[in-house]
């Protein structure tokens, strides 16, 4: 005699030998993985990240090009024993060509440290990420000029 398909599963507990015990616990442990709020804490999270990420890699980029241009310029061959003022106009000169307008003549000094003269850059960049929060950035830079 067939039981229907609907009562197949009980028969076969039924049929099981005397003192036989289930292993309930696969079927009894909370499920895995994470909920709405965490998934929500998550993101969140890498919004938050990917703002400031953003709002900074323009900053990043451009001292990557300033530090570029100072090192171009204490290459060439003119800047050799050349004075202060000559030095930063030629740097000056440079960013202009690469196009960069948010780093100034003033944030660069010229030094004499023990044997060498140092070029070097300080500067800081504050931006705004949302709400009451900003991020100060505090760039810094120094290059050997040639000596003659």
């Amino acid at each position: 005699m067939a039981l229907p398909s609907h009562r197949r599963s009980h028969a076969h507990w039924q049929r099981l030998p005397r003192g036989h015990v289930v292993d309930r616990a696969p079927m009894a442990q909370a499920q895995r993985g994470l909920g709405l709020f965490q998934v929500l804490v998550v993101l969140l999270l890498v919004v938050f990240f990917v703002n400031i990420g953003i709002k900074m890699a323009p900053s990043y980029l451009t001292f990557f090009q300033v530090r570029g241009a100072m090192e171009r310029v204490v290459e060439r061959p003119e800047m050799v024993g050349a004075a202060p003022r000559a030095v930063l106009a030629a740097v000056t000169r440079q960013l202009g060509i690469d196009g960069v307008r948010s780093v100034d003549t003033k944030d660069f000094r010229v030094t004499r440290e023990g044997d060498d003269i140092l070029l070097s850059l300080d500067y800081q960049v504050q931006e705004h990420i949302g709400l009451n929060v900003d991020v100060l950035m505090h760039f810094e830079h120094a290059v050997a000029l040639p000596r003659p």
